[in-house]
């Protein structure tokens, strides 16, 4: 049951920032501490709300499952984050989005299809 008050209750952090999707992370890196923990808190909201095709959602809920799993907030989901990305300079250029994506298969594993 904690686990779900946690995910509830990170899915309900404020954003004090207009989140954009297409931020760089080198964007998103320069934005105030708070507002790089609100826009990953916003993008993990999302992945609740994904519709599409079934293997998007089949992802979205093998990603939000593994979050919710590793207890991870969403400023350390954001500190570990940034420091993934300044090991791997070829991320640098991403967006964060494409940035969070390749974190999250390394720490979830790719969904299994």
């Amino acid at each position: 049951m904690f686990k779900y008050a946690a995910v509830l209750l990170l899915l309900s952090w404020p954003a004090t920032a207009e989140v954009h999707l297409d931020y760089t992370f080198s964007q998103w890196e320069r934005l105030h501490e708070d507002d790089r923990v609100a826009y990953i808190a916003r993008s993990i909201e999302m992945l609740g709300t994904i519709a599409g095709p079934e293997p998007a959602q089949r992802a979205a809920r093998h990603y939000g499952q593994c979050i919710v799993r590793s207890q991870l907030t969403a400023s350390q989901l954001a500190s570990f984050l940034r420091e993934y990305v300044r090991a791997r300079p070829e991320l640098r250029g991403s967006s964060v989005q494409s940035a969070m994506n390749d974190y999250l298969n390394a720490l979830c594993g790719r969904p299994i299809d």
